[in-house]
């Protein structure tokens, strides 16, 4: 049986166990994955697109270590990919050229997480942490934590994390409630007490307790606003004002999305990850609207739970069996990117290596 719900069924079985029983009782994968990514120092760093068609013959099947029970994904202008463990921390980084790669930060340990994760053009990780209520910001050259922030107070989880031109902003599961790391204006990080946690309202209508709300998080495309994967009522995107916190609720021309995950633009285009496909939208620059193009699905997708986009390809996270253990395989799957706009009922198949 594999996970409907992702990182959402993951998350609302901590809350009905408790946090220490549901992350004590995971596994902790030790089992590491073929070596062979190059360690430039630059290796991560994000920033303008590859040129069109680059990595046509590279592999559309990344394995990732057994046991690692992969949450988020980011990806940058370089030919790697970060992948980050729901059960520990870990975060490994996978060379898309050859499909081989490394862990470069190591499990942490009981209580914590990389359920979220994103890249910014310094190379430097931001990374939602679950159970733990913290978000912490890594040095993908060294593999070294730069900081590290509590957001929230008992009962935060942190389940994603999105990058704007002055702030870092993190979603709760939980709560009504976005935490912003505001970032100086060469990039530098805040010290701890300048989190500032920002009040959902408008349209935000928060689940019961213990009923996830809130995962993946994306800039609009204007940049001026958010948009926050809403999952009650059948599922939905909500725009929100980083200033206010006030949300809107986006139209989406007739698309659902009831098992919302991570979602990631490309200039207007949304790809949301659900339980067995990745929606495809097309939203107008201020993120006030959207109309759906098409739905990837492949047979080799596991559960998606979060995307990054590289070149001309998806990288999708894939969440794998709603029962982890030291010995469950997984793997991140690529797909072509969609470019063109096709009726919403299109099927679109991974290029062959």
């Amino acid at each position: 049986m594999h996970s409907t719900l992702s990182r959402r069924r993951l998350l609302g079985l901590g809350a009905a166990l408790g946090a220490g029983a549901a992350l004590a009782g995971a596994p902790s994968h030790t089992a590491s994955a073929a070596s062979g990514v190059s360690g430039e120092v630059a290796a991560g760093l994000a920033g303008g697109r590859p040129r069109a068609g680059r990595g046509a013959a590279w592999p559309v099947r990344i394995e990732l270590p057994t046991g690692f029970h992969p949450g988020g994904v980011a990806a940058g202008s370089r030919p790697f990919a970060y992948y980050g463990s729901l059960f520990g921390g870990e975060i490994y980084r996978a060379d898309l050229a050859s499909g081989r790669g490394e862990v470069i930060s190591p499990d942490l340990g009981e209580g914590h997480s990389a359920a979220g994760i994103a890249l910014d053009c310094r190379g430097r990780l931001f990374i939602s942490g679950a159970y733990s209520g913290r978000g912490r910001v890594m040095d993908v050259a060294s593999g070294r934590d730069l900081a590290s922030y509590q957001l929230g107070g008992a009962g935060t989880v942190v389940a994603d994390v999105a990058l704007t031109a002055d702030a870092a902003y993190f979603t709760d599961a939980f709560h009504p409630v976005l935490y912003r790391l505001p970032l100086g204006p060469r990039g530098e990080l805040p010290p701890a007490g300048k989190v500032v946690a920002v009040e959902l309202s408008g349209d935000w209508v928060q689940g019961g307790p213990g009923e996830v709300t809130a995962l993946g998080i994306t800039p609009t495309p204007d940049g001026r606003a958010l948009i926050v994967v809403h999952l009650l009522a059948g599922g939905s995107l909500m725009r929100v004002d980083p200033a206010t916190g006030v949300a809107r609720r986006i139209p989406l021309g007739g698309a659902a999305l009831p098992a919302g995950n991570g979602i990631r633009l490309d200039g207007t285009t949304a790809y949301v990850a659900q339980h067995d496909a990745i929606d495809v939208l097309r939203l107008n620059g201020a993120g006030t609207r959207a109309v759906p193009v098409t739905r990837i699905t492949d047979p080799d997708f596991d559960g998606p739970s979060a995307v990054a986009v590289h070149g001309e390809r998806l990288y999708v996270s894939n969440f794998g069996p709603t029962t982890p253990t030291d010995e469950t395989p997984y793997h991140s799957t690529a797909v072509p990117l969609v470019r063109r706009t096709t009726h919403r009922s299109a099927t679109l198949h991974k290029e062959t290596a």
